[in-house]
C-alpha cells in the first residue's frame, strides 16, 4: 500500500512541476523529494542498489530545486 501512496505523491509532484503556476514549483519539488525518499527506501529494501543510488541523486536534485526557488 505504501508504494501506491508513493506513486500518488510522484504523480502529484509531477503535475505541480508541469503546471504553469511557477509559484507552486517549490511544492512540486518538495513532494517529489518526499516520494523519492520513499522510493529510495523501497529500493534498498529490495536490495536494488543501482536504483537506490539513482533515487538518492534525484533526492539531492529535489532539495536543490526547493533551495534554488528561494
Amino acid at each position: 500500500m505504501a508504494r501506491w501512496f508513493a506513486f500518488s505523491l510522484t504523480m502529484l509532484g509531477t503535475w505541480l512541476l508541469t503546471n504553469t503556476n511557477i509559484n507552486l514549483f517549490w511544492v512540486g519539488w518538495f513532494i517529489s523529494g518526499i516520494s523519492t525518499i520513499m522510493w529510495t527506501y523501497f529500493a534498498f529494501k529490495d536490495k536494488d542498489t543501482p536504483r537506490a543510488l539513482m533515487e538518492v541523486c534525484f533526492v539531492l536534485l529535489c532539495i536543490r530545486g526547493v533551495i534554488n526557488f528561494y
